[in-house]
């Protein structure tokens, strides 16, 4: 029985389509080509739950924000890093597996979600 190699989830923007190849495990190499594209599967958002400001959740596949004033968001990651960023009103999808938005640490007007 032949094996292939799983599809790739999120495949990232530096790396450029020319160094990929496809086929089954084993076989020689293909090239990425119109015949044979990138096996990408994006899968879909299941689910969305709020992210309210000191109030921990466990950590999803993104987060989504919705600045309605501007100014500083800081988010606590999955390895309980802080990360601060300044934000513009707005819609914000972001890839990062955000538990927690401090209060002490954000100045922006927002609605949060984490998205699984």
């Amino acid at each position: 029985m032949s094996e292939t190699a799983p599809p790739i989830c999120h495949p990232t923007s530096y790396v450029p389509l020319s160094a990929l190849a496809t086929g089954a495990l084993g076989d020689e190499a293909l090239p990425v080509t119109d015949e044979n594209p990138v096996p990408n599967r994006e899968l879909p958002y299941r689910g969305a739950r709020v992210l309210g400001l000191d109030s921990p959740v466990a950590a999803g596949r993104a987060l989504l924000v919705d600045c309605l004033a501007g100014g500083q968001i800081e988010m606590v990651l999955a390895d309980s890093s802080i990360v601060a960023l300044t934000f513009a009103p707005g819609v914000t999808l972001l890839p990062f597996a955000a538990t927690a938005l401090n209060s002490a640490g954000t100045t922006a007007t927002l609605s949060a979600w984490v998205l699984d």
